[in-house]
């Protein structure tokens, strides 16, 4: 299917026979005017051969119209969009991620490096999302309240970017998890999907927030989310940052794992507890088994550049014209 990128181009294409006819009455509103005086041995015959219409007046110049006009279509970027739909097997599901003050505790090991769980989630949520091919995935994340960075799409790379921008703290320090729940069943709502999966990964328990777990959990029922509920950290007393020339306080972060438990049995899905950075690599692979759904998606429909056809006929067409006015003589 043919389209324009830049469609206002094509209002300017009757500019170049406005212009046209623009001088044409000009010079017409020239030759009808007061004769002008002749000194000239023959003043007479050549005032009689002005006189005489010409076959010749006024020609239009089609080469210099037509060459204009192309190069009009070609500002206007003509396409041909291939809208053949594709349709494939595919996971959709929304992350939502724990970002309260709880994940800035120092319990886990990447690459030999002890970081806080916020960062080890990034790194292996991100290490999921790269090279994955026909999922759709959301992004959401939950402090005192729930915020969504992203919404189902499967521009992954956008998703890896915002993941990247996250930060302890940025939703503020409690946990809403309820919060955080009722908004992923509003964003999947209006989903067309047979599935609606929800992963919420967090480290905590309901702290904050206008929604109890048991109401989102509700809520999500009734819509038909499944709630993968994977809890971060341990029992054990863990490091956690204080100042930045104090040695971390050792110290309980509990973790309610009863809570998660029901959410996840309650809408059909399933809990997973991560203590170590393994733990969540293998967690995150398993939903991979998640069940898979037909994704119809037009986004990825071709797009042909097709400007350079009108653009290098117009030049070709105006430079002809230039070439024979030039060789125009008068007789």
């Amino acid at each position: 299917m043919l389209e324009f990128a830049a469609p206002w181009w094509l209002l300017a294409l009757p500019v170049p026979w406005l212009v046209w006819l623009s001088l044409a009455r000009r010079r017409r509103g020239k030759q009808t005017g007061a004769p002008a005086a002749l000194i000239h041995a023959q003043a007479d015959i050549l005032a009689e051969l002005a006189a005489q219409p010409s076959s010749r007046s006024d020609p239009v110049p089609w080469l210099w119209i037509l060459g204009c006009t192309l190069l009009l279509t070609a500002l206007a970027r003509p396409q041909w969009v291939d809208t053949t739909a594709g349709t494939y097997q595919g996971r959709d599901f929304l992350l939502a991620i724990d970002v309260s003050g709880s994940m800035r505790a120092q319990d886990f090991v990447v690459d030999g490096q002890i970081i806080n769980r916020l960062d080890m989630l990034k790194r292996v949520v991100d290490r999921f999302l790269v090279g994955r091919r026909g999922d759709r995935i959301g992004l959401i994340v939950f402090g005192d309240d729930a915020y969504t960075l992203a919404p189902l799409t499967g521009d992954l790379d956008l998703v890896r970017t915002l993941l990247d921008e996250v930060r302890n703290g940025m939703a503020g320090e409690k946990t809403a998890l309820g919060n955080a729940v009722a908004l992923a069943v509003e964003r999947l709502r209006d989903h067309e999907a047979t599935t609606r999966t929800l992963v919420l990964l967090t480290d905590g328990s309901n702290t904050a927030g206008t929604i109890t777990p048991e109401a989102a959990t509700m809520m999500a029922k009734e819509e038909s989310v499944r709630i993968y509920a994977v809890g971060i950290g341990s029992h054990r007393k863990v490091p956690f940052p204080r100042g930045a020339n104090e040695a971390p306080a050792i110290t309980e972060m509990p973790l309610d794992e009863d809570v998660l438990r029901r959410m996840a049995q309650q809408t059909g899905g399933r809990y997973y507890l991560a203590e170590n950075t393994e733990e969540m690599r293998r967690i995150i692979t398993d939903i991979e088994l998640l069940e898979k759904v037909d994704i119809r998606d037009n986004a990825d429909s071709r797009r042909s550049e097709w400007y350079w056809l009108p653009l290098a006929a117009g030049l070709v067409l105006l430079l002809v014209w230039h070439l024979r006015a030039r060789r125009e003589v008068l007789p």
